[in-house]
């Protein structure tokens, strides 16, 4: 009795994994002819219009005219994106630490950095008042 059983299980194992090939090879045709275009003329218009961007002239983009600075109006820009950027960086480190000694040190800090960038800008206005 034993046979019969191991032999049953068998076929049912071989019947089963015929079904999951077959619905395999179903599936794989219906997406293969779901990728298809119909009658060749999604092909044709991609294939045109890549035709046509390739005869189109290139177009030339504008030139950008950067404005006349002097070279003191330049440098006292740049020294301003630095006092700016390390204001930044100590009311960062302020609200990151805490105690009151680092407390006073930090706005001690950024106080002298404001005064840099008030006095920085106010030379930058007037350089660019003589020269305007």
């Amino acid at each position: 009795m034993a046979a019969p059983k191991s032999s049953s299980r068998k076929t049912t194992a071989k019947k089963k994994a015929a079904k999951v090939r077959k619905s395999s090879k179903i599936a794989k045709k219906s997406v293969k002819s779901a990728n298809r275009p119909a009658a060749g003329k999604k092909k044709t218009a991609k294939k045109k219009a890549a035709k046509k961007k390739a005869a189109a002239p290139r177009r030339k983009r504008p030139t950008v005219v950067a404005a006349a600075v002097s070279p003191a109006v330049a440098d006292l820009d740049q020294r301003i994106a630095i006092v700016r950027n390390n204001l930044r960086d100590l009311t960062e480190m302020a609200a990151a630490s805490s105690g009151a000694s680092n407390e006073e040190l930090a706005s001690g800090r950024i106080a002298e950095q404001e005064e840099q960038l008030r006095t920085l800008t106010k030379q930058r206005e007037d350089l660019v008042r003589r020269k305007g």
